[in-house]
């Protein structure tokens, strides 16, 4: 059965970092049967992986680029020299895909997702996701964002290359709407990035900000420096893109993590939720021996009668007790120094009790 989430907390627990691995078109190998077989690779390494959700994008070119928008000069640096309608078209996901993609992910018991770039594209994966996501060029899509609002669903919203004006802006519409469910990315629109334009220290301002979690979208080909980084700071949701081969052709596969850096990536964020405790501090289970063992503590220095003066360093000192009886902690020696001892103490134990 496929994981269920509760949508209040999902991507805000502090102890489980919601990974999502980012398909992004890395789906696309040929025909109709051969880009099914590719994401359901692309499913199987996600899950494998330990990632909850594989995310996927759904568009069609004529609502994402006006006609004849030209040549992207980022796509042009990576040898990918098409008009950006062509290869829109050329990536845009059939719809009757989408079940499909969704109940394979049932399989493997990984969430689905898929981002989608018009409203009539979030009708066709509305009713197959729990969750929905939005892409930073899309934060302010008005009537995408009033269509995912509306659905009163979990919502992702992604902030490369915005201010704070426009995530207002996409804030207020969702919140307008009565749509409380949300939570940000911190992302730096960049393929690849490089780790000085991160600006990860803006994620625990916004978390103070907007009062949300919030989250990292990486375009960093580092599986584990950002990430981590992020979670370090408060981030509770991380998505990062990944593929079965970074030499195959198409935008997303050169700056995409190949999968066992995936699964290095992943193993790292769980070994850091581990690692954040309880946030209490106290002596932990693992440290009482020790504590007990080498923690200061007033110890005998030479064997002491009932009724002697205790003396800090003619008959008792400050030491580390080993295997000895434990002495008082040391933080007591201006209580014990100069009082009498209440019983006979012997070299090397501590002084547990003693008279005014």
């Amino acid at each position: 059965m496929i994981k269920r989430l509760n949508p209040e907390h999902f991507y805000a627990d502090p102890y489980h970092t919601f990974v999502i691995a980012e398909a992004g078109s890395n789906w696309k190998s040929g025909s109709y049967e051969d880009d099914l077989k590719r994401s359901n690779e692309l499913i199987k390494t996600a899950a494998k992986a330990g990632a909850d959700a594989i995310k996927f994008q759904t568009f069609r070119a004529d609502t994402v680029y006006a006609h004849g928008a030209g040549i992207s000069k980022y796509l042009s640096d990576h040898g990918i020299n098409d008009n950006i309608n062509k290869i829109f078209e050329h990536l845009s996901m059939p719809y009757e895909m989408i079940p499909q993609l969704s109940d394979m992910c049932k399989k493997e018991n990984i969430l689905f997702m898929s981002t989608p770039f018009s409203v009539e594209d979030a009708k066709q994966i509305d009713p197959h996701v729990q969750i929905h996501k939005v892409a930073s060029y899309e934060i302010n899509h008005v009537r995408l964002l009033e269509f995912l609002a509306s659905t009163k669903k979990p919502i992702l919203i992604s902030t490369g290359a915005s201010t704070y004006t426009e995530i207002d802006f996409a804030l207020g519409i969702m919140k307008n709407s009565g749509n409380n469910l949300l939570a940000i990315m911190q992302c730096t629109s960049k393929y690849p990035c490089p780790v000085s334009a991160l600006n990860l220290s803006v994620i625990p301002q916004m978390k103070i900000k907007y009062n949300l979690p919030v989250g990292l979208s990486d375009h960093s080909t580092n599986p584990v420096v950002a990430p981590l980084t992020a979670v370090g700071l408060g981030a509770t949701i991380i998505e990062k893109h990944f593929t079965l081969d970074r030499t195959l052709p198409g935008p997303d596969h050169s700056f995409s993590l190949i999968p066992e850096e995936l699964e290095l990536m992943v193993k790292s964020i769980r070994d850091a939720d581990t690692a954040k405790g309880n946030g209490k501090k106290e002596i932990l289970n693992e440290e009482i021996e020790l504590h007990e063992y080498a923690t200061r503590s007033l110890q005998a220095i030479k064997n002491i009668s009932k009724g002697s003066i205790l003396e800090e360093g003619i008959n008792f000192a400050v030491l580390r007790p080993g295997n000895r009886i434990r002495g008082l902690d040391a933080r007591f020696l201006s209580l014990v120094n100069g009082k009498k001892a209440k019983k006979d103490i012997m070299t090397g134990d501590g002084i547990t009790e003693f008279f005014d």
